[in-house]
């Protein structure tokens, strides 16, 4: 899965029309319920988008991608693509994909010639369209059929070793330390599946994981937003001091440049506190289903929270930037007020004595 952001805000009834069968993705509930309310809002646009299979993993596996490419439009302008490809008949091949798959750049430059190419047809719909820099790589290992007589969670035991390289994309054993943690967060609805969540990648037994993949699609499309609008912040903060700086040297009535300024920043300011309710609220996942206890484990493994965090504290910063900014130009406009009012108090009592009074 490869996640990028496309825009600031993204018009989903208006793009849809100019994009040929699109349709609106749901969340698929297989057979594990969930509340009616955990769904999108709105539910992203869904396209199958026609590309060329390209080689994955050892060459001697000879596994390649499908022909057809998943596309999800979000509302708040961020889109994922998901690439598929078979999985090798045994576990001992898995690192060795795994490790391949990770940061793939054929995936990528793919990926970005592909959204490119969508951009320019939905462009009247993306408010401030450009396809940034940043993206969100994913790895889900999906196994839909194992031996009978055997659980997944048995086979977890057995083969910790190599489930802890795949989803760590290393070719070389990990330690018996790093191999706990990573096998550590998993999550079961029955005794015949399992969801092994990492940062990296994740590892699912399970015959109908439709549901679960959407989930870790959220949570990695969620975690590049918050990505993206940290830097944006950042962008903002690190030219604090030098905004501070120009408007402290203006000594008379603020002009138009500072109106500019407090602007600018102000519109950033808003736009990364509608993006950040976008991303947050374009999924309701709460309450102790299911579902929304994965979600918890993903967003543990992926430090959304980390980030969300990050991202609270520097919009805080920004309010008091602009705060001090504001009160900045106000104080200068106080004073030249003041300045004005002491001239004129000044030439009505010098008035009086003037022969032309």
């Amino acid at each position: 899965m490869l996640a990028f952001d496309i825009g600031f805000q993204l018009d989903l009834d208006k793009a849809e029309p100019l994009v040929r069968e699109a349709t609106r993705r749901r969340v698929v509930r297989a057979r594990r319920p969930a509340p009616v309310w955990f769904d999108y809002s709105p539910p992203p646009l869904l396209l199958v988008l026609g590309g060329k299979p390209l080689p994955v993993g050892p060459a001697d596996l000879g596994l390649s991608t499908d022909a057809s490419i998943e596309l999800l439009l979000f509302d708040f302008g961020a889109a994922l693509l998901t690439y598929r490809t078979p999985l090798p008949a045994t576990l001992e091949h898995l690192p060795a994909l795994s490790c391949a798959l990770h940061e793939h750049s054929d995936l990528v430059a793919d990926a970005r010639e592909h959204l490119q190419s969508i951009l320019d047809l939905i462009r009247p719909a993306v408010e401030r369209p450009a396809l940034h820099q940043a993206y969100e790589d994913y790895t889900v290992l999906s196994i839909e059929g194992w031996p009978q007589d055997q659980s997944p969670e048995s086979i977890a035991q057995d083969h910790r070793e190599l489930l802890a390289m795949a989803l760590e994309a290393e070719q070389t054993p990990v330690s018996s330390q790093q191999a706990d943690r990573t096998l550590g967060s998993r999550i079961a609805y029955t005794d015949r599946d399992l969801a092994i969540i990492d940062w990296n990648a994740a590892v699912l037994f399970d015959r109908q994981p439709q549901d679960v993949i959407a989930v870790l699609q959220h949570a990695n499309v969620e975690l590049l937003e918050l990505r993206v609008l940290d830097q944006e912040l950042d962008a903002i903060l690190d030219h604090a001091d030098e905004t501070l700086a120009v408007l402290a040297r203006r000594r008379v009535w603020p002009g138009i440049a500072t109106s500019r300024i407090l602007g600018r920043v102000a519109t950033a300011q808003t736009d990364a506190a509608v993006m950040f309710e976008g991303v947050n609220n374009a999924i309701k996942i709460m309450g102790n289903q299911y579902l929304a206890r994965l979600y918890r484990l993903t967003a543990s493994r992926l430090d959304l929270p980390a980030w969300e965090a990050s991202v609270q504290r520097k919009l805080q910063a920004t309010d008091n930037l602009y705060d001090k900014m504001e009160g900045l130009a106000s104080t200068r406009r106080l004073e030249t007020l003041e300045w004005i009012i002491i001239l004129l108090i000044a030439v009505s009592i010098i008035l009086p004595f003037t022969p032309w009074y």
